[in-house]
């Protein structure tokens, strides 16, 4: 780090707001005013301010930890964080995990997924978003507005102060307090309910936007009658490329009164009378189906047969805790709200699309049948696998299963690189699917028919780009997966063959990577895709011996690696080199990485780079904070794949290579994580002697015998047992560092 960086930034933190924009598309996304200047629209954006409402005392009736005063991993998660501006572009919604519904408020002037926290007016409720993706997001569909009075309000100020969000719930207080409106959101799989309570002696309605997508409306079709709407609606997918259709059904706890259509530029809208009550709550359950509004109506009524409101939060609460307790840790207070936050971020896609009778419609407009495994869709793969699978085969493989087989349907149905327009749900973008295949088979998460998409795959591979340097490269990966999938179908003349391919990135990477010239540190230099020459130069992963041979070795690609970081070309905030820290472990540097890792996760540091160029002035700070700014300036958490890298880093691990099962060591960031496995044993990870300073693994056991390797297997993790680091201030330069301990070759 060079100190006349260090002394300008103590000049300038406080003048360091770039101009934001997202992580696929040139557009900003948040310039920091108000669209219709507003004064009182934003809430200040104050770094110290807490998020939400820790102390809600609805909590008090629906506490799940009875007389027990041990907190819950739920009770850990902030689920504002990274949702102001654009730090992260995630949200405050009710979620189940790995559900189709994520309920929550859509403001004026928010993110790509609805919500902003500096934003206080509201245009409604949405039941559909995908956190943390770029351009405009997707999805926001059938948006509820509550109200009262002849007038039809498409927009309602919110109470901040009365906002709270816990994971499967959220609840806010709406409007002037004569007219104050209480709502309250919770959610299943499948639906997601609103309770309201409207002010005495009003005439409460209801004002429906179907045609309130994100990225743009493709139209809508709805009915009404006595106590229900039912319908579908359309929307563009992610950075317009596609098109999707889901399907709702609306069921109101009481009949209402009236029904208006009231038109808008790409539909019919519809506006709900109720009859004056007094505060007696009104209930409404909306369910969203990838089939159609009657299976839509026959999957509402099994997941909420009733109006219980509250059983249906706590059922929601409750799947979070087992989902996240499959990890418990110990230390570190601070960091266990950021640690659990991230795990409940990585959980929230793809998502789980199939009906209660296990049909589901394909991207090919057809209904199909998902017999033993639910049909899972909404990917981002170019971002989440770098990260996000190489968590979920750890802490919920029987997910992996179903996700699999899902890409395998995916494959066989009319897999492209992006979306279509028979998109059955919003999605992003699903390239490098067969690096995620490969991983699960060969972690022995294997029973999807992997065969059945083998002839999609080898389709697709004769297609894939390599008209720019980092297409290349990514290629050269995805032809290396090719490779393995067809040695595990036993065609090795395939295998040969696309292992021969896998190395063409010798030739482009000897020209463009070897010498870094003056357009190393250029943003999208040579075509690339988000990145720099010096931050795709490490994107060999499916072949770390062979990349360090053409740099002339071990030391000569060492000193590249340290120059790097040394001279801040590292760029955190998106996906190209988030496993360039690691790397250290594979050319005799093990200590590098673990000083690196935590340093990244848990201090201030400067990064210079955002979406499509470099800053004039760096941000300086914490890349991870427990704050509505959550991430850095123009840092998109893309569907998980950066919290995803949080929580593999706080456990020591990460996976550089998706595809070969074997995970690269660093300091945990707590003394002890202990991962529960199927089957009901467990692997521990012990850190003695941990602290801040003491970051520095000096010895390492596995089940008590000496570890002298800085990398361990899936399967010994898997088999449980415990992973002691003796921790230490001063870096052992000897562990991990010789050469015939340094992770295996992933190329052979």
């Amino acid at each position: 780090m060079k100190m006349h960086r260090l002394l300008l930034l103590l000049l300038i933190a406080v003048l360091l707001a770039p101009a934001c924009g997202d992580d696929d598309d040139d557009s900003s996304a948040d310039s920091g005013q108000d669209d219709d200047d507003d004064d009182d629209d934003t809430v200040s954006d104050d770094d110290d301010a807490t998020p939400g409402d820790d102390d809600d005392e609805d909590d008090d009736d629906n506490d799940d930890t009875g007389d027990d005063d041990t907190p819950t991993p739920t009770d850990y998660v902030d689920p504002f964080i990274g949702t102001a501006g654009d730090h992260g572009q995630l949200h405050a919604a009710a979620t189940y995990p790995f559900g189709m519904v994520k309920l929550g408020p859509d403001m004026l002037g928010g993110g790509h997924a609805g919500y902003d926290y500096n934003r206080t007016r509201i245009l409604g409720f949405s039941h559909t978003r995908i956190g943390g993706v770029g351009c405009s997001g997707a999805g926001g569909d059938v948006l509820i507005l509550p109200g009262v009075g002849e007038t039809t309000d498409t927009l309602i100020k919110m109470d901040k102060a009365t906002e709270t969000a816990e994971p499967g719930y959220y609840a806010v207080e709406l409007g002037p307090e004569e007219v104050r409106i209480s709502a309250e959101l919770t959610v299943g799989e499948r639906a997601g309910v609103h309770r309201y309570v409207f002010p005495d002696g009003q005439s409460p309605y209801l004002y429906i936007n179907f045609n309130s997508a994100f990225a743009g409306s493709e139209g809508s079709e709805w009915t009404a009658d006595e106590d229900e709407i039912s319908g579908w609606v359309a929307g563009q997918t992610v950075c317009n490329y596609g098109r999707y259709r889901v399907y709702f059904h609306i069921k109101f706890s009481r009949s209402f009164a009236e029904v208006h259509e009231i038109s808008s530029l790409t539909g019919m809208n519809a506006r709900v009378d109720f009859d004056a009550t007094s505060r007696e709550p009104l209930l409404i359950r909306v369910t969203l189906s990838s089939v159609d509004e009657a299976q839509a109506r026959i999957d509402g009524e099994a997941e909420m047969p009733d109006w219980e409101f509250d059983a249906m939060r706590e059922q929601a609460k409750a799947a979070w805790n087992e989902r996240l307790g499959v990890v418990e840790v110990a230390g570190d207070e601070a960091l266990k709200g950021l640690f659990y936050t991230m795990l409940y971020r990585a959980m929230q896609t793809p998502v789980n699309i199939t009906a209660t009778d296990g049909r589901y419609r394909g991207v090919d407009g057809e209904i199909h049948q998902a017999d033993g495994y639910a049909y899972h869709h909404c990917w981002s793969l170019w971002d989440t696998y770098r990260s996000k699978y190489s968590l979920l085969t750890l802490l919920a493989p029987e997910r992996v299963v179903d996700l699999a087989q899902s890409l395998v349907d995916l494959y066989q149905q009319g897999k492209v690189a992006w979306a279509d327009d028979n998109e059955p749900f919003p999605t992003v973008r699903t390239e490098h699917a067969v690096g995620v295949l490969l991983d699960a088979y060969r972690k022995g998460i294997d029973d999807f028919a992997l065969a059945d998409a083998y002839e999609a795959i080898l389709a697709e591979a004769e297609t894939l780009p390599v008209d720019s340097p980092d297409h290349v490269l990514e290629t050269s990966y995805d032809h290396w997966a090719v490779a393995h999938i067809a040695e595990v179908l036993d065609d090795e003349e395939t295998r040969d063959e696309f292992l021969m391919r896998s190395a063409a990135y010798e030739e482009t990477w000897l020209d463009k990577f070897k010498v870094m010239g003056p357009n190393a540190d250029i943003m999208h230099a040579e075509g690339l895709y988000e990145g720099t020459l010096w931050q795709y130069r490490w994107a060999v992963v499916h072949d770390i011996p062979g990349m360090v041979e053409l740099d002339d070795g071990r030391e000569v690609f060492l000193g590249k690696l340290i120059q790097f970081f040394d001279e801040e070309l590292y760029n955190h905030g998106n996906e190209p080199d988030i496993h360039a820290p690691f790397l250290f472990n594979y050319v005799g540097a093990p200590w590098r990485t673990q000083d690196l890792v935590r340093a990244l996760a848990t201090e201030e540091v400067n990064q210079w780079y955002g979406t499509h160029e470099k800053w004039l002035w760096p941000y300086h700070g914490r890349i991870y904070r427990p704050l509505p700014t959550g991430y850095i300036p123009q840092m998109d958490d893309d569907a998980g794949t950066m919290s995803a890298w949080f929580a593999l880093a706080a456990m020591g691990l990460y996976q550089v290579t998706v595809g070969q099962p074997v995970y690269v060591l660093s300091g945990p960031l707590f003394e002890e994580v202990t991962l529960q496995l199927e089957g009901g044993a467990t692997f521990r990870i012990v850190a003695e002697n941990l602290s801040a300073e003491n970051r520095f693994i000096q010895s390492a056991t596995l089940n008590g015998d000496d570890l002298p390797r800085a990398w361990i297997t899936y399967d010994e993790i898997m088999a449980g047992g415990e992973l002691t680091f003796l921790m230490g201030a001063t870096p052992n330069q000897e562990w991990g560092a010789d050469e015939e301990q340094a992770p295996p070759p992933a190329f052979d």
